[in-house]
């Protein structure tokens, strides 16, 4: 490996400077060189000097070289997807677009706009999740819980413009049983659509703030932030996710629970906002969530760390 190393390097100083613009790399043992991003692959990395390309592992570039190669790589990645040649692009139409079960496995609505479309930006996207109330076979497009009403608002959508998505849970099931599908749309999303992959933000009232712990348990490094309304605060969330929290609880549900799980995310380093409604019902607490003017600006301030 170390006479492999030498070699590589040696070679790479062999070359004389070009006219390209270089940067400076180094080898994991070190040594330092200029060249020419030209391409990479999850193993390995191209690099130009003066026309000729050597490839080298990227396992013998320093760590700065290594993330530098990753960002590289997510921007050509990022780039080769767009609104206009997406599944979802019939769907983008500024209104909420309903789409059967046979396309994935549940129904569920969609709302975007076509100047976010335009974006140079990639988007964030948002999922909420209903409460029990509202399962059912079928729902009328535009029928969705007080939280993604409020973000469709026109002013509250421009200064924040993202990809909404709110699923439908069938009749006599619980959102934990549908997690995988839940799961394929996010990755159908974000494998041909402009996700800002750190920003994808999950809430829930109720039972739908259940299933955002069911989808938390499953990817617990995936979500950029989740809003929970009235749902079972998990005592496991500080050693299990670093997921932003917003709490929001009423007189109805264990507000001792929540507030405790809450300050024991604090401690550990992490983010969680607590709040309790003692003389609010059940059905109130998710209007009080989603009413309060603090609470969205909050939430696409968060941006999950790799």
């Amino acid at each position: 490996m170390k006479f492999l190393t030498i070699f590589i390097f040696a070679l790479l100083f062999s070359f004389a400077t070009g006219e390209e613009v270089k940067r400076a790399w180094t080898s994991a043992d070190g040594r330092s060189f200029e060249g020419k991003f030209i391409s990479a692959t999850e193993a390995e990395v191209k690099i130009n000097r003066n026309g000729k390309t050597v490839t080298v592992p990227l396992a013998m570039l320093s760590d700065g070289d290594r993330g530098f190669v990753k960002e590289k790589l997510a921007g050509a990645e990022l780039a080769s997807r767009d609104f206009e040649t997406s599944p979802f692009a019939e769907m983008i139409k500024g209104e909420w677009v309903k789409v059967p079960k046979e396309r994935y496995g549940l129904v569920f609505q969609v709302y975007g706009t076509k100047k976010m479309t335009r974006s140079k930006e990639p988007v964030p996207l948002f999922i909420h999740l209903h409460g029990a109330g509202a399962r059912a076979e079928d729902v009328k497009a535009g029928k969705v819980e007080i939280a993604p009403q409020e973000l469709t608002k026109e002013g509250r959508y421009k200064k924040n413009p993202s990809l909404l998505i709110v699923p439908l849970c069938p009749s006599d099931t619980s959102w934990g049983e549908h997690v995988s599908k839940i799961e394929a749309i996010i990755d159908e999303l974000v494998k041909t659509t402009p996700i800002d992959s750190k920003r994808i933000y999950i809430s829930g009232y109720s039972m739908g703030a259940r299933g955002c712990d069911s989808l938390i348990k499953s990817r617990p490094k995936f979500y950029a932030a989740a809003l929970f309304a009235d749902g079972d605060a998990n005592r496991k969330w500080p050693e299990m996710t670093d997921t932003a929290l917003w709490m929001i609880y009423s007189g109805e549900r264990d507000m001792k629970k929540a507030e405790e799980v809450a300050k024991a995310y604090q401690e550990a380093g992490k983010i969680a906002h607590f709040e309790a409604f003692p003389k609010a019902t059940h059905n109130q607490i998710h209007w009080k969530l989603a009413k309060d003017e603090k609470v969205f600006p909050w939430m696409f301030a968060q941006v999950r760390k790799d």
